[in-house]
């Protein structure tokens, strides 16, 4: 296991693990809507952004 990674971003291994688990389903969700904004435009307009934004958190 790469270990220095953890040290890297400064984080422990289950900090590290539920933070990637959050960005994990949040990207997931993201996809979702995104896919039914594809077929109904009028919904989830802002699924894109949103989406982007939680990853530069």
């Amino acid at each position: 296991m790469h270990m220095g990674h953890l040290k890297d971003v400064g984080m422990g291994y289950f900090e590290h693990m539920i933070g990637a688990y959050k960005l994990a389903f949040r990207y997931a969700l993201g996809a979702i809507q995104l896919l039914i904004h594809g077929l109904i435009p009028g919904v989830f307009i802002d699924a894109g952004k949103k989406t982007s934004d939680a990853y530069k958190r």
